[in-house]
């Protein structure tokens, strides 16, 4: 069965989308290990990397006919996420500015 995304909160299962959690990351970057919604969790397969064009890209291509060549920045990454307890979940998280402080956007089951 495909993993489906969270649009409706269910107390009883893994937390929602748009909370704040704390990362840990390896010194290139990728997460490692997060508290998130009062639970740890740690990362427990290869993170993958989500990246968009950088902003300047789209003064120079506004009709999004180069985008496949646009450089591309890090936004976020995805990946499994397990905790303590053995729930697992796959994560996509946003870095906003603080390094260690980044939202969960979405969650998979």
């Amino acid at each position: 069965m495909p993993a489906r995304a969270h649009s409706t909160p269910d107390p009883e299962s893994t937390p929602q989308p748009d909370a704040v959690a704390i990362v840990w990351a390896d010194p290139d970057g990728r997460p490692t290990r997060l508290v998130w919604a009062g639970t740890r969790w740690r990362v427990t397969d290869k993170p993958t990397v989500i990246t968009e064009p950088v902003s300047w890209w789209r003064r120079l291509d506004v009709d999004a006919q180069a985008l496949a060549m646009a450089p591309r920045t890090c936004t976020g990454w995805r990946f499994q996420a397990t905790a303590d307890d053995g729930r697992s979940c796959v994560l996509d998280v946003r870095d906003e500015g603080d390094p260690a402080r980044w939202f969960v956007v979405k969650v998979y089951d």
